[in-house]
């Protein structure tokens, strides 16, 4: 099995099966409330095959109706973390210097 590449995946299908919603439905809803997700996207979502931008935990959250810490785990150890989790600071953009006025 590949490295989860989320952590609100595992969440999002529980609270997606207590509303007796099927991805489909859940995708139509998101649409609605303007995120323009499909079936698919919203199985790997669910399945961690992809990562979950945090303006997307925001339409989940809403349209699941929980807050959108009630999407990540309970017990959740930061140390433990999968390294596929942390995404890298990448180095092909230097840093801006601040101006001082």
């Amino acid at each position: 099995m590949t490295a989860p590449l989320n952590l609100v995946g595992p969440q999002v299908r529980r609270f997606r099966i207590k509303k007796h919603c099927t991805q489909e439905a859940l995708a139509a809803k998101l649409q609605v409330e303007g995120w323009d997700v499909s079936r698919e996207s919203l199985a790997k979502l669910e399945s961690q095959f992809r990562r979950v931008p945090d303006c997307e935990l925001l339409f989940l959250a809403k349209v699941l109706g929980v807050e959108v810490m009630d999407l990540f785990p309970a017990k959740l150890d930061l140390k433990k973390l999968d390294p596929a989790l942390r995404l890298k600071v990448s180095t092909k953009f230097p840093r801006r210097k601040l101006r001082h006025s």
